[in-house]
């Protein structure tokens, strides 16, 4: 399994200023409690300056440190319980959107992203991997530029009660694939995105729950390069979505060259080699 082993010095960021580095703290699923927040603003009045940056990976940063206190702050934010790291050629925090209590949600992202982190935050990698987590097609966290990401999907089943002929599921469909006809709802399964809006607003619970779980997407990448990640076919439960990650990381370690991406190595040894050994097809 993958090798939990942490890179050296983590999360301590060279600055402009000569002998200034920002120190970044790992805050999983993005949320922190009110002691953790009052603790680092603590530690940014002591030995930063006064300000508290927050990142693109829903990460903290303390900028203004001498170097010489790095380990000073380190030892600091893992008092508060937050762990420095989220750099150099590893696993980067793990993204999620706040499907977990959002209404639109169709999965437990934060505790998705939370069992993630737990089992390989900060495994040592030929290179970085991004990973991120969103509960719907929204896609708040664009899971697609993501080097694995995972979505949550919900599916409706029509005709799992009485339908009244209220429309609310018309309405709330922006792909159009409901349509109430002579006060019965008619439906497209293949204009459906998966969002589980219609089955929450239908007032007689006339729609059930044909399938949910999570869609995965692989080999996505932001930044200088961009590319869009390959979907899975099919949908993984969400009690298999760290297994699903678990053997993506295992493959890249293997067989990845230092500083080359996921989406780099499954453009070298194939699309449908990397889907296999995360035990998925690609979605056709």
């Amino acid at each position: 399994m993958t090798d939990r082993k942490k890179t050296s010095e983590p999360g301590i960021i060279r600055l402009r200023e000569k002998g200034k580095v920002a120190v970044r703290g790992k805050i999983p699923a993005g949320v922190m409690t009110a002691p953790q927040m009052a603790a680092v603003a603590r530690i940014a009045e002591e030995f930063g300056d006064g300000t508290v940056g927050l990142t693109t990976r829903l990460n903290i940063e303390i900028p203004g440190i001498d170097r010489r206190d790095a380990g000073a702050v380190a030892k600091r934010l893992r008092e508060a319980g937050i762990e420095p790291g989220s750099t150099g050629a590893a696993l980067r925090s793990v993204v999620a959107c706040k499907g977990t209590v959002c209404r639109h949600g169709c999965c437990d992202t934060q505790g998705i992203a939370r069992a993630i982190e737990e089992q390989y935050g900060g495994c040592v990698l030929p290179w970085k991997l991004k990973i991120a987590v969103t509960g719907c097609p929204n896609n708040c966290a664009r899971v697609q530029s993501n080097d694995i990401g995972i979505m949550g999907r919900r599916f409706p089943a029509f005709g799992a009660g009485e339908c009244n002929g209220c429309g609310a599921c018309e309405t709330v469909c922006r792909e159009g694939a409901v349509r109430v006809v002579d006060g019965e709802a008619r439906y497209t399964e293949e204009a459906c995105a998966g969002c589980g809006d219609c089955i929450a607003v239908c007032p007689t619970e006339a729609i059930g729950v044909a399938a949910e779980g999570l869609r995965f997407s692989i080999g996505g990448r932001s930044g200088r390069v961009v590319r869009d990640g390959v979907e899975a076919d099919g949908l993984a439960g969400e009690e298999e979505g760290a297994a699903v990650v678990g053997r993506l990381l295992d493959y890249f370690r293997e067989n990845a060259r230092p500083g080359e991406r996921l989406g780099d190595l499954m453009e070298r040894a194939g699309v449908e080699e990397v889907f296999a050994a995360a035990g998925m097809r690609p979605r056709r």
